[in-house]
């Protein structure tokens, strides 16, 4: 039988603070509350600042920063309106990444979802 090795940790241009998931949950926080607007610019800026990191986690920080809001603030808030557009937007990023498994693309990295908004769909590009 054998014996599971341990995976070992790799270190790239995006480890250290930038590749912490809590640095992408608080970005995604910083931009839906930086203007009524903040939300809009948020996946083609995680996606271009944490390029090496898979798409997943970027939808994972928008969805955890959205759903901190929505805790904090009170119904009415214009941040809740923030919130509602970060769900929605998380929801978009995932039908990108099922779409781009349909059409056998690859999508381990936000990079790679970048390509797919670059050739099939610049609606994040031009958000």
């Amino acid at each position: 039988m054998t014996q599971p090795i341990a995976a070992e940790e790799t270190r790239d241009a995006t480890s250290g603070p930038e590749a912490d998931p809590d640095g992408l949950t608080e970005f995604a926080l910083e931009t839906l509350l930086s203007s009524p607007d903040g939300w809009r610019s948020f996946a083609r800026e995680a996606a271009g600042r944490w390029p090496a990191t898979p798409p997943l986690a970027i939808v994972f920080a928008l969805v955890n920063a959205s759903a901190q809001v929505e805790a904090i603030f009170s119904e009415g808030s214009p941040a809740r309106t923030a919130a509602q557009h970060g769900f929605r937007v998380a929801g978009l990023i995932s039908a990108d990444l099922y779409a781009m498994e349909t059409l056998g693309l690859k999508r381990a990295r936000a990079a790679d979802l970048v390509a797919y908004w670059r050739a099939h769909d610049d609606y994040f590009l031009t958000l």
